[in-house]
């Protein structure tokens, strides 16, 4: 009927499912921006502990520098909450598409409600701004 239009089925269906995971990517990512004050979780006092987790590009997963599974992670964001404290988050590649383990990391973070920085260095010297612009941590 219209074979220029439906003929490539699969790269059309291919198209629109890249299309609903950006548009996922944009609203977790404007949820931080707007629901988290990025620069309250650059900041570390006695009474807010900071917790910090990596995710490579492979899909492994850190915890405070030790590689951990997902239970791992929750337990600790739980602890992390009760102690009102707040997440340092690195993702190598972090301008690349993120690994599956990435999104549940962050929906994790997302789920317990807690204050988040992002790193664009492994040793979490800096912070995104909210210009998405790096700054040392003081």
């Amino acid at each position: 009927m219209f074979p220029g239009v439906f003929g490539a089925g699969a790269a059309q269906q291919h198209v629109r499912t890249l299309g609903r995971v950006m548009k996922i990517l944009a609203a977790i990512s404007a949820f931080f921006l707007f629901c988290f004050p990025l620069h309250a979780a650059d900041m570390k006092t006695e009474k807010s502990p900071i917790l910090r987790l990596s995710v490579l590009a492979s899909g492994k997963v850190f915890l405070e520098g030790k590689e951990s599974s997902i239970p791992e992670i929750r337990k600790a964001l739980e602890k992390t909450k009760a102690n009102k404290g707040a997440v340092w988050y690195y993702r190598e590649n972090g301008k690349g598409e993120p690994p599956p383990q990435a999104m549940e990391v962050i929906k994790l973070v997302v789920e317990y409600k807690l204050p988040i920085s992002m790193s664009s260095k492994p040793d979490f010297s800096d912070y995104i701004d909210e210009n998405g612009q790096s700054r040392p941590r003081k």
